[in-house]
């Protein structure tokens, strides 16, 4: 796979001089920052926001999410830019992408440029705000996206150009969705991002890029059966919400963290959790919310 080493000056004295300045609980900080802001917690919100709160907002905050999570793979391993420790001697990585692997073994560790943690970042702040046209939460949510980015490149894991990537492929997504979101036939966009998604396997055909095409495609034929057969309705009450979330936590649970460990948490298992587990948890368990729920 090619690997490509490219960078400013600037960036590099920036990270430098956050890594040489900043007290050490920052670090600890961002290290949070990292946990929290990941493919597994921000899948469980949006899944829990759209069974348990709002249906429409989860469902736009997945798609935009999906969407942009094929986008930057595609990139990452199109263009293979190295992380910034790898390739400048005084920048630390401070907190590896995935804590407890080899920092330098950029199969498990991924590239670059964009920033994942970023583009989650900014789907996680600004896209319910730019779907409902609220400007001034968006603005607000632009900050904790600028301390996410800060984050990155202070761990010396992300070029800040690799941060302002994320950032621009993430809002561009949420800005064209927002706008045809309502307006097109949403069996055409559901199959239509599932499609585009595959065909980039023939330009990518790396597991890196197949793990988050998996994940689009459960995202979208998720939505698209829940729609033609399944078409819940947000919660009545507090306590159908609740019952809701407790089993989805659970679900969650199960399906995302227990079996693929079991499983080994091979490629093939992250494929089928990728895809297949969040099909389950999109469109078959809301089929039993017609028991579970009081007015059901």
């Amino acid at each position: 796979m090619l690997e490509t080493v490219f960078y400013f000056p600037w960036e590099v004295n920036l990270i430098l001089f956050i890594q040489h300045s900043f007290p050490g609980f920052m670090f600890k900080f961002f290290e949070i920052i990292a946990e929290l802001v990941s493919k597994n917690v921000l899948a469980l919100l949006f899944i829990s926001i759209y069974l348990v709160y709002n249906k429409e907002w989860g469902r736009f905050t997945l798609l935009s999410l999906g969407i942009a999570g094929v986008c930057c793979e595609f990139i990452k391993v199109t263009v293979g830019r190295l992380r910034p420790y790898a390739v400048v001697d005084n920048i630390k990585c401070i907190h590896a992408n995935v804590a407890g692997q080899d920092p330098l073994n950029f199969k498990i560790q991924g590239y670059s440029l964009p920033s994942g943690h970023t583009m989650m970042a900014t789907n996680l702040f600004m896209a319910i705000p730019i779907y409902l046209k609220k400007m001034p939460y968006a603005l607000l949510g632009f900050i904790g996206v600028l301390i996410v980015a800060l984050s990155r490149f202070g761990l010396g894991v992300h070029f800040p150009t690799d941060t302002m990537v994320g950032f621009i492929i993430a809002l561009a997504i949420i800005l064209i969705l927002s706008h045809i979101y309502d307006k097109v036939d949403r069996t055409y966009l559901y199959l239509g991002i599932t499609a585009l998604s595959l065909v980039g396997i023939i330009f990518n055909p790396v597991m890196a890029y197949i793990k988050y095409v998996a994940l689009a495609s459960g995202i979208s034929l998720g939505f698209l059966v829940e729609e033609k057969y399944v078409n819940f309705e947000n919660p009545k009450s507090r306590r159908d919400a609740i019952v809701r979330l407790i089993g989805a936590i659970i679900l969650f649970v199960l399906l995302f963290i227990l079996i693929p460990k079991l499983a080994g948490n091979g490629d093939i298992v992250s494929c089928i959790k990728y895809s297949l587990c969040t099909f389950i948890m999109l469109a078959i368990y809301p089929m039993t919310f017609k028991k579970i729920d009081r007015d059901g």
